[in-house]
């Protein structure tokens, strides 16, 4: 079984079908009935698949709400420009979004050039063509995860804490799974390294930026050695599991030889 698949195996104490972010995948994932591209999520395979899928639904729910407080502002109360803005940034406070220099975004299912229709050019969404995007979106939507990448695993669409980022790789930590998250410059998995497998008694949280730091320095030099060593070094990995592991590597190499001969 591959390494990472084995660390997930073994992984005590973080059955994401238990937490808060997939109960609110459940309650919200018939948005995707209606989002062709974003289709796939409707059947979320495991707790990455479920994050992903909360960006989506986050950003969905906060372009409904600001829609809404867009057509109040304009149409009920019928607000001055200068009050409406203040409305309007009054109505963001609270909701998720990516910082992008000085501007925020709120809708990553869209481009940064929708985006500033729902951060600050509000009457925009109220004239054609732009008035579309209220009911009939499916088409402007974008790829959010290649478009945002790092930045929007960076970012309070998620609760990743940020610990490794360069121009190619990103390497994240999640606290109730945990488990290091590495995400390709494409906004995709890589890998997943499941920490404190079942035969770890009394595991440690402390620390765990810190010690998690080293790991994912190993895996990035490629060093499958240094990596099971530090794992055991820092108290993440039990000896007892890694043993295990190197054993059934030993076992498969030994196999391949045979089959060679």
């Amino acid at each position: 079984m591959h390494l990472y698949e084995t660390l997930a195996k073994y992984q005590k104490g973080a059955n994401y079908r238990k937490s808060e972010d997939y109960l609110f995948y459940v309650q919200n994932r018939h948005l995707f009935n209606n989002i062709e591209m974003y289709k796939f999520l409707l059947d979320a395979k495991d707790e990455f698949d479920v994050i992903r899928a909360n960006i989506v639904i986050h950003a969905l729910k906060s372009k409904k709400h600001l829609e809404d407080c867009i057509l109040y502002a304009y149409k009920e109360s019928k607000m001055k420009t200068e009050e409406v803005s203040n409305f309007m940034h009054e109505q963001m406070a609270g909701l998720p979004y990516i910082q992008e220099a000085t501007t925020k975004i709120y809708v990553p299912v869209f481009s940064r050039a929708v985006n500033s229709f729902y951060y600050s050019q509000f009457g925009k969404l109220l004239r054609e063509p732009y008035s579309k995007l209220i009911d009939n979106y499916e088409s402007s939507c974008i790829d959010l995860f290649e478009m945002y990448n790092f930045s929007l695993y960076d970012s309070l669409f998620t609760k990743f804490i940020a610990v490794y980022r360069d121009e190619n790789v990103m390497a994240v930590y999640h606290f109730d799974f945990h488990s290091i998250y590495i995400i390709n410059n494409q906004g995709r998995l890589d890998a997943k390294i499941a920490l404190f497998d079942k035969y770890i008694k009394h595991p440690k949280y402390d620390r765990i930026i810190e010690r998690i730091k080293p790991v994912i320095t190993k895996y990035l030099e490629d060093d499958k050695e240094g990596l099971y060593q530090t794992l055991i070094d820092n108290n993440l990995i039990s000896e007892k599991l890694i043993y295990k592991i190197k054993h059934n590597e030993f076992k498969f190499r030994h196999s391949l030889e045979r089959k060679a001969r």
